[in-house]
């Protein structure tokens, strides 16, 4: 049995995004200011006087998934190993250190910091305010959501709407997990939503894809074993068609009380 917090950013017209994305960028930009650790934009902002702001960001996130994978995840860190000396790879380590440090209890602290340095809202890029996405997980999912079903969110952003959702569902069962999966056109997103993943150990699948077209480019799937009482997460990454996600949505849209036309137009422009 499946719950999917699904489809949920595909039935907001683009122009009511860009109509509210000020303001939300605004609003919650105060927050954020208080909220990042000081010790992290040190960090950041003396790697940003020899490098780019935003391959510094992105340099970070790869260098988290290579740190959280055990090294498995390697393409990406080759080209920081080359970019950046032994001091400022080390200066990635303990900025990783700080954020897994503050993203107790299922914490989106990758979200305020990319929309606070990165994005500032740029194209719509603004996230749900994690009180609202508790929010929302709350009346989605409330007591329905149970271990071993599993969430979807289309524009998953940094993963907050899924950190969400398993904090639902740890409430009462805090060694259980429920398997998420999410997907997002930015590949910096996505690299987002799968380190917030590892340092939670949540088993799901992240997909970088077109979640209109339905066009996929690459997962990042999580796993967890159980070792004395303790999730460990494993880490792989697949190319171009190999996700589940697409067979999962066939699944559920045929199993949910979908009417018939809906269904079938949703099978058709998804092409599943």
């Amino acid at each position: 049995m499946s719950l999917w917090v699904s489809l949920r950013g595909m039935w907001i017209s683009f122009r009511s995004r860009r109509r509210l994305s000020r303001f939300y960028f605004i609003v919650s930009s105060f927050f954020m200011i208080i909220m990042i650790p000081k010790n992290f934009m040190i960090l950041f902002d003396k790697l940003s006087l020899s490098h780019d702001r935003v391959d510094v960001f992105r340099d970070f996130l790869d260098m988290s998934l290579f740190v959280l994978s055990g090294g498995v995840y390697r393409d990406d860190y080759e080209r920081i190993n080359k970019s950046y000396d032994v001091q400022e790879k080390d200066f990635f380590i303990q900025m990783l250190q700080i954020v897994a440090n503050h993203s107790e209890g299922f914490y989106d602290l990758l979200g305020d910091i990319f929309m606070d340095c990165i994005s500032r809202g740029h194209n719509g890029q603004f996230f749900t305010p994690i009180h609202v996405a508790d929010f929302m997980a709350e009346m989605i999912c409330g007591t329905k959501i149970r271990p071993g079903q599993s969430v979807y969110d289309p524009t998953c952003g940094s993963g907050r709407l899924l950190l969400s959702a398993v904090k639902c569902c740890t409430k009462d069962r805090p060694n259980e997990r429920i398997f998420c999966y999410g997907s997002d056109i930015d590949l910096t997103c996505v690299k987002m939503t799968a380190v917030n993943m590892l340092m939670n150990s949540i088993p799901g699948e992240i997909a970088w894809m077109n979640p209109l077209t339905m066009e996929h480019w690459r997962s990042y799937k999580i796993r967890l074993q159980r070792v004395f009482g303790i999730w460990i997460p494993s880490f792989k990454v697949c190319g171009s068609g190999e996700t589940n996600l697409l067979v999962r949505a066939k699944e559920v849209i045929k199993q949910q009380n979908v009417y018939p036309d809906v269904q079938q137009q949703l099978l058709l422009d998804f092409g599943i």
